[in-house]
């Protein structure tokens, strides 16, 4: 599954969350926090360049600290996998790098699928012209 379809469905599922009103049941108001952190950080990340101002850098810093808050306090102890794999790069990333590197340089032009979209390209023109 590529990152888009991940996103798209992060999005499908709080919003469905949303017209289900699970939002508003106790034991997953905190699963639905977790979830609108997430989609507005990728909103961040995935903006346009001109819409990067302080006070979306400021909300990045304070949504990933909630995320990271909220995931501690929902999957404190994983039965599935264990902490190193759950709390693992991708968690740190989202939660000490993507605020900072936002300071510095605009999400999309960090977006790997850019590259991997180009590659794409390049197999493809590579297949067209060297049919195997």
């Amino acid at each position: 599954m590529k990152g888009s379809e991940c996103r798209k469905n992060l999005i499908l599922t709080t919003i469905s969350m949303v017209q289900q009103n699970l939002h508003v049941h106790p034991a997953s108001a905190k699963i639905y926090q977790a979830l609108l952190c997430l989609v507005e950080l990728q909103k961040i990340a995935y903006g346009l360049e001109s819409d990067r101002t302080a006070k979306t850098i400021l909300r990045a810093h304070n949504q990933s600290m909630l995320f990271g808050i909220l995931c501690l306090d929902l999957f404190n102890s994983p039965k599935t996998c264990n902490i190193r794999s759950m709390f693992g790069m991708p968690m740190h990333c989202i939660t000490n790098h993507l605020p900072v590197e936002l300071r510095l340089v605009s999400g999309r032009t960090l977006v790997a699928e850019n590259a991997e979209r180009y590659f794409n390209k390049l197999r493809y023109k590579r297949a067209v012209m060297f049919p195997s």
